[in-house]
């Protein structure tokens, strides 16, 4: 069984080679913009590059690996500090450092189908997202009273 830091090499190695990695989603904290078994597609990624609204690849201290909405970036003595949270979730991740991210999304493919995370929908969901909290806990509300939550 490979640990995370074998994982974060093999994801390295990958990226390194072919500047992208396509990685399969798990889990309901980015329902509905990203579902379960989506293939999303992250590249390298530039602190000056990054900006509110993109869903970025990162190792948490925990050791999971998450992909999360920007939320916030601040810099604390020189250093920017990324505030994430999944779509789904009411709260923010734990603060992250530029040596956590892995990579940013540019698209992701649902069942065939190439999508586009620059697109006019894609835009506007992240948009309605960072500035409707209540929009996470009405999509967390669906999510607890649906099936989808218990598959």
């Amino acid at each position: 069984m490979l640990d995370h830091k074998d994982i974060d090499q093999v994801i390295a190695q990958t990226m390194e080679k072919r500047g992208w990695i396509d990685l399969p989603a798990q889990g309901m904290s980015m329902y509905p913009f990203i579902k379960k078994g989506d293939i999303c597609r992250f590249v390298r990624v530039e602190a000056s590059h990054m900006k509110k609204g993109d869903i970025l690849l990162f190792r948490a201290r925990d050791g999971h690996l998450i992909a999360h909405r920007l939320s916030r970036i601040v810099m604390n003595n020189q250093q920017p500090q990324y505030l994430c949270k999944g779509d789904t979730n009411v709260t923010y991740d734990e603060w992250i450092g530029q040596d956590q991210i892995i990579g940013r999304m540019i698209w992701k493919n649902r069942n065939g189908r190439r999508i586009q995370i620059t697109n006019l929908a894609s835009s506007t969901w992240g948009w309605a997202i960072l500035t409707l909290p209540q929009l996470s806990r009405l999509v967390q509300f669906y999510l607890v009273r649906s099936k989808l939550a218990k598959s």
